[in-house]
Formats: C-alpha cells, sequence, structure tokens
C-alpha cells in the first residue's frame, strides 16, 4: 500500500480536474493537512489518489478516479479503510465499496462550478450581511440546527473568515460559508448554506451566496459546491449566481461487514 505526503505530485493530479478535486486541492492547506491520509496509486507520480481525512469525528473518504483502473485501485484499499465513514464517491464504485461494506445512502448529489463574471452585488445592497467569526457561533449553530439539522459543519470552517449572515432582528437568519477554503491553493468549496424557515423566499440565501463569492473571485479562487441532486430550489439558486453543473457522485455512510 503506497500513502504520500508529496503536496506537489498530488496537485499535479488533483489539477487534471479541479472541480471533481475541489475537497482534495483545499485539503493541502497547511490548515487541513495534519488530517490527511493520502492513498496512492503510483506514488512518485500520482495517478489515482485516496483522501482518508480524519479531521471530524466521522473520518471521511474521497473517492473519485479518472480511468477505468481507479476501481481496482480502490479494491485494494478496503482493507486499510476505517471501519465506518462518511464516503463522496463516484457511482461505478458502489460495488466495489459493497464487498466489505454495508451502504447507507445519503443520496446523488451534484458538484457545480461557477462560470459566470456578473455576481449579482445589487442583491445584498440593501441587506445588512455581516462576516461572521467565532463570536457569531451561538447564533450560527441555533440556526443550522432550527433550519439545517445534521449539516457537515465544525469550528475550522468558521475559522477560515469565509461565513456570511443575513442578520434580521439581531439575529443570523441566513448564511452563506464554505466546507474547504485555501487562500494559498485559490480554490473555495462552498457549504452549510441556509435559511431560517420563517426568512425563505425572500431571496436571501442568493444574496448572501452571492456576496461570499464576490469576494472568494475576487481574491483569483476557484469556486465550486456540492448540492442534492433533488434540491431543485438550490440548484435554481446557484444557476443564478451563476453556476453550471460539473459532474454527479454519491455520499453514503459505510459500516464494515462483522
Amino acid at each position: 500500500m503506497n500513502y504520500t505526503r508529496d503536496k506537489e505530485a498530488l496537485l499535479r493530479h488533483f489539477k487534471k480536474d479541479p472541480i471533481l478535486f475541489g475537497y482534495h486541492i483545499g485539503d493541502l492547506d497547511d490548515f487541513y493537512f495534519d488530517n490527511c491520509k493520502w492513498a496512492v496509486f503510483e506514488e512518485n507520480e500520482v495517478r489515482e489518489s485516496v483522501l482518508i481525512y480524519t479531521g471530524l469525528e466521522m473520518p471521511t473518504v474521497l473517492a473519485f478516479g479518472l480511468d477505468d483502473r481507479f476501481n481496482s485501485f480502490l479494491e485494494t484499499l478496503l482493507p486499510v479503510l476505517p471501519d465506518r465513514f462518511y464516503s463522496h464517491y463516484q457511482k461505478v464504485s458502489l460495488e466495489i465499496f459493497q464487498k466489505a461494506f454495508i451502504n447507507r445512502p445519503l443520496g446523488s448529489h451534484l458538484k457545480m462550478k461557477l462560470v459566470a463574471d456578473d455576481f449579482l452585488s445589487h442583491v445584498y445592497n440593501d441587506l445588512e450581511i455581516r462576516r461572521l467569526d467565532m463570536s457569531s457561533k451561538k447564533g450560527l449553530l441555533e440556526l443550522y440546527e432550527r433550519s439545517y439539522p445534521g449539516n457537515y459543519f465544525d469550528d475550522r470552517m468558521l475559522e477560515t473568515g469565509k461565513y456570511f449572515g443575513c442578520i434580521m432582528d439581531g439575529e443570523i437568519v441566513c448564511v452563506s460559508g464554505v466546507h474547504v477554503h485555501s487562500d494559498e491553493y485559490k480554490i473555495s468549496v462552498l457549504g452549510n448554506i441556509t435559511t431560517h424557515p420563517d426568512y425563505r423566499g425572500k431571496g436571501l440565501a442568493t444574496a448572501v451566496t452571492a456576496k461570499l463569492v464576490n469576494e472568494l473571485r475576487d481574491d483569483g479562487n476557484t469556486v465550486a459546491l456540492n448540492v442534492k441532486q433533488d434540491n431543485l430550489a438550490a440548484i435554481k439558486c446557484y444557476r443564478k449566481l451563476g453556476f453550471e453543473i460539473h459532474c454527479e457522485y454519491e455520499e453514503s455512510f459505510f459500516t464494515r461487514i462483522e
């Protein structure tokens, strides 16, 4: 089994498809890197890679390949994967995982990429939108508990400084943030975007996300996001902001067969 910590070799591979590998590129940043284990096929010049991320309570396995040999490589990794993990993967890899793991599917998702140059700055000019930091954590968690329970969030995401909230009556009623962000590698993957149920239908998510996207693109970042395929309202919002669909993938929880 080959593993590597050669950032340059990994980055050369991931740049072949920076949207598919957006999380991978962001996780090369020192902010995340110590929590990453990079299994690779052909170590010196990476041909395929699987990322095992241990920075959260539940390990995460990101399993995306570029050609037919990927599934053979993935099968060799089955014995060394965690006994329980959350995974993003391509549909063609499901039967490989199921040789050793029970699958609890979380649905089909889309990866979208930002392609537009006009980010609708006018949609947030009349709103109170603030950059959020750790002092905002309590209000942010209350919003997630009310409108987005079970979301993928930890303090490190907020520490990136790339979270914006719409404030009404002193409370955060809408938020847009990132799952992964790296100034060094110029990559941002949006995430944890939600609106309080009492304030939906007012365009707040579009406005707050536009504010965030403007800053990210001004910084020269590639901007991507993941969204559940059946979340038509969110997809409509992201299309309005200038995102287009890049590819489809699956999310699951896997538990090793005893």
